[in-house]
């Protein structure tokens, strides 16, 4: 089988940050599956270098960059699928996904299509290369001509659509049910998102669905399943930390500053940590890392609680700073409204760090294994992330052993595990699309 992966979604994804990590991962993963010949990675044109530490040493990959047509053709060609695509929204969104499917073709514009073959035509001979295309995104607005399997990480901005504006939310809604609907398949990786929202949210036809769990990021400087010697332990946890960071004193949170990430509970706890009897708690700081700037609103409050002293934004950092920053951390804290999973839980207990996760479905289901060990808080109240701080404060060290008992156990699951399971899906898809 013959793969494609894109890769190009307005900027190329990265292999040290969000669905880059996933991607990484799992390409690393398939070079070793039998039935993968080859793949193809689509970059965005001019940051083809971006992909190479996706790629094995030894693994048939290769890397193209998706070329740019020029300005106006582009313009053009994206303003025309976009009222297509709202026209066929409107005329066909009470009917089934296969009547859709049937009409779409109807209703196509001739000045799209010819567009469409115009803004293909510097790309023909890669887009056909393949078998099949894995979509990481379902953001993107592409025709293809062989089969597609799309993953859905989430819809989280139909669920809290405060942060995007109304025109934008609804362009982003009919983009995402044409894709979905003339995808092969549509995966995700959490039997919560499974159920609420491809089949309840999209009504996605079940035999058109699977869902396949991740494993553990391994894209750090200790390989999967492999201990750091106490000198590589030492080096890690003795990196300089950036100034104002105490070790063991400060709560981490990476992740890109988003409404749905609910920062803002973390900001202010602090107020709430203050009053704490317990030293430890009460001194206790924020560090915030992740490629987006932080939103004036939330500065706003920052400077109104008085806590700036105690609040660090580092922006992007390297992932061997990712690994001090988690190795230092008195917790990990993922406070999240609304998530598929997240791989920050995994990585910080990769690296002995204790993590607290807001009570939600999915963040459930990721960390089943943990059992009683886990800590849970409601993510709407400070007050519950206090006592959950408290609990952990009450005996830190053995917490932490009963998390890391549980992690071994999620452990057990490997990318190669993960990698099997997308090929049957591969060969699966394939099948479909080849029957009559």
């Amino acid at each position: 089988m013959k793969l494609g992966i894109w890769c190009d979604f307005g900027a190329t994804l990265e292999p040290t940050q969000g669905i880059g990590v996933f991607v990484t991962n799992l390409v690393d993963a398939l070079a070793r599956q039998p039935s993968i010949e080859s793949m193809l990675l689509v970059a965005k044109a001019g940051e083809e270098e971006k992909l190479a530490p996706m790629i094995p040493s030894d693994a048939n990959i290769r890397v193209v960059g998706n070329p740019k047509p020029p300005f106006i053709i582009r313009k053009a060609w994206k303003s025309l699928r976009k009222i297509e695509r709202k026209h066929l929204y409107e005329l066909f969104d009470n009917k089934a996904p296969d009547q859709y499917e049937r009409n779409k073709r109807w209703w196509a514009s001739p000045l799209v299509r010819y567009l469409d073959s115009w803004v293909l035509r510097e790309k023909r001979e890669w887009l056909d290369s393949v078998d099949l295309w894995l979509l990481p995104y379902v953001g993107l607005d592409h025709p293809f001509t062989k089969p597609t399997v799309v993953i859905l990480h989430d819809l989280v901005t139909y669920h809290f659509p405060e942060s995007v504006r109304p025109d934008k939310l609804a362009a982003f809604q009919r983009l995402v049910r044409q894709v979905t609907h003339q995808a092969t398949r549509v995966t995700c990786m959490s039997q919560f998102i499974l159920e609420n929202d491809l089949w309840k949210t999209l009504t996605l036809p079940k035999d058109r669905t699977d869902m396949i769990r991740p494993a553990i990021p391994k894209d750090f400087s200790v390989p999967q399943n492999h201990q750091l010697s106490s000198e590589q332990t030492t080096s890690v946890t003795k990196l300089e930390l950036p100034e104002g960071i105490t070790p063991r004193r400060y709560l981490l949170y990476p992740a890109g500053f988003r409404t749905y990430k609910n920062h803002a509970l973390l900001v202010e706890v602090l107020t709430k940590l203050s009053q704490e009897t317990s030293e430890v708690l009460s001194n206790l700081q924020v560090v915030f890392t992740g490629i987006s700037n932080c939103p004036t609103e939330l500065s706003k409050k920052i400077a109104s609680l008085g806590v700036s002293d105690r609040v660090h934004i580092l922006g992007k950092v390297s992932r061997r700073e990712l690994e001090s920053l988690y190795r230092n951390a008195y917790a990990t804290v993922v406070p999240s409204l609304y998530e598929q999973g997240s791989f920050p839980l995994m990585e910080a207990l990769q690296f002995e760090c204790p993590i607290l996760a807001s009570d939600i479905p999915s963040l459930r289901e990721q960390l089943r294994s943990l059992g009683s060990s886990a800590l849970y808080f409601d993510p709407r109240s400070d007050a519950s992330l206090v006592q959950a701080l408290r609990e952990l404060e009450s005996d830190w060290e053995q917490r932490l052993r009963s998390q890391l008992d549980g992690f071994r156990v999620m452990q057990s699951r490997t990318w190669d595990d993960v990698a099997s399971q997308w090929s049957d899906v591969f060969r699966r898809t394939l099948g479909e699309h080849q029957s009559p």
